[in-house]
């Protein structure tokens, strides 16, 4: 499940308190502490007025990493809006990953950081046209369709015991949306549907605080030799996404030794 906004905020306090005095008498953090050591002699541990961005270069390209700790679910529209603004600024294509920490775009070409890492890339300026311009808003829009169709009575599912199978609900759902999308673009329902997807999947209203934050704190970034206990999880998510026939174990023990060199 993704961090709520009150476990991200104990998140990040708990992540301060590790930068200030680097020992904390709780039992998690003390059992972390070897992370913590590695994580600040490799980059850095952010304080409460800094937003840590790692920048490095591996076999598969070069990785740009964010540390906001707002959640999965943040850093998925955050990921995507901030890929489009960078790519205004220089034309460059990136593979995303995220996690409840932070998220990684990897590119294979080299960016200028000073030129495109400042304040205005986390403006709150034109939010939402910069989120439905980098996401597939319809395709998010259709999936969620399906609820709110049921629920409003659009879609019969079935008498009690002899449901219908999900695949023809779906099929019935997409329909629906498609013709609303070309003839009705106004019903409520389908209106609806664009307006959840930024509250409940792209929790636009956290997403816009957690930039308000952002634009208080200072970028601290860092170019570590390679990747960082805080990196490395992203790292790791990305490699779920890829075909291969070893086991994930086999390569993150790979990965483990490589960068422990």
């Amino acid at each position: 499940m993704p961090l709520s906004s009150p476990l991200a905020s104990v998140l990040r306090e708990k992540i301060y308190e590790a930068s200030q005095n680097g020992q904390n008498s709780d039992i998690e953090m003390h059992a972390l502490q070897p992370l913590f050591e590695m994580q600040q002699k490799l980059s850095a541990i952010p304080g409460e007025d800094e937003l840590l961005i790692e920048y490095f270069q591996s076999n598969e390209g070069y990785h740009l990493v964010f540390y906001p700790f707002e959640g999965r679910n943040v850093h998925e529209g955050m990921a995507s809006f901030i890929a489009k603004r960078i790519s205004l600024l220089q034309p460059i294509s990136f593979t995303m990953s995220m996690n409840d920490y932070g998220f990684e775009l990897l590119s294979d070409s080299l960016l200028d950081i000073n030129r495109v890492i400042n304040h205005e890339l986390f403006t709150t300026k034109n939010l939402i046209q910069d989120i439905y311009s980098s996401v597939n808003s319809v395709e998010l829009a259709r999936r969620r369709f399906r609820e709110i169709a049921r629920i409003g009575g659009l879609i019969f599912t079935g008498f009690p015991g002899r449901e219908k199978k999900e695949r023809h609900i779906q099929s019935s759902a997409q329909l629906l949306f498609e013709v609303f999308r070309e003839y009705e673009p106004e019903n409520l329902l389908y209106m609806q549907t664009f307006e959840e997807v930024m509250t409940f999947q792209m929790e636009e209203s956290r997403m816009r605080a957690s930039l308000h934050r952002i634009a208080k704190q200072k970028i601290n970034i860092q170019y570590p030799a390679k990747p960082t206990p805080f990196a490395f999880p992203l790292i790791v998510d990305r490699l779920r996404e890829k075909i291969s026939s070893e086991k994930l174990e086999d390569r993150i023990k790979k990965m483990t030794l490589s960068y422990s060199k």
